[in-house]
């Protein structure tokens, strides 16, 4: 069991954990208060990235080592069935959203944030799932 691996689930299960104390507000609570705001984008940026994190280990621990961009990593999962093709591009959009988060490349649209917030963190845990399942954790 890589200790890395798992110190990097109970990352992002206490991240997807606060994440879900923002989810009780509505969206017009959440889109003047840049409070609200800033704390729901860096959670899910802190998220996303703990995701690629995961995939990196996991890719370098079966000797993979040419990624040239982070959706390689998704791609490499695949590959070794760690998580299905289907959950793979679901979550493919997500990299593009982290880099949107981390360089704001444009204005972050809050009504883009609100909803990953409301409807796709389900995906953070199913994640988890996947790399538990491929571990027999």
């Amino acid at each position: 069991m890589n200790m890395a691996i798992v110190r990097k689930i109970r990352e992002l299960e206490a991240s997807i954990q606060q994440l879900r104390k923002f989810q009780k507000y509505s969206y017009d609570e959440i889109k003047d208060d840049l409070e609200k705001l800033w704390a729901i984008e860096h959670g899910l940026q802190i998220s996303i990235q703990i995701i690629i994190d995961i995939g990196n280990h996991i890719i370098a621990e079966i000797g993979e080592n040419e990624i040239e961009e982070y959706a390689d990593i998704l791609d490499r999962l695949v590959k070794h069935n760690i998580i299905p093709l289907e959950f793979a591009e679901n979550i493919r959009g997500m990299i593009g959203f982290r880099n949107l988060l981390v360089h704001r490349y444009s204005e972050v649209d809050s009504k883009i944030v609100y909803s990953v917030l409301q409807n796709r963190l389900y995906d953070f845990e199913r994640f988890i799932g996947y790399i538990q399942s491929f571990f027999n954790w």
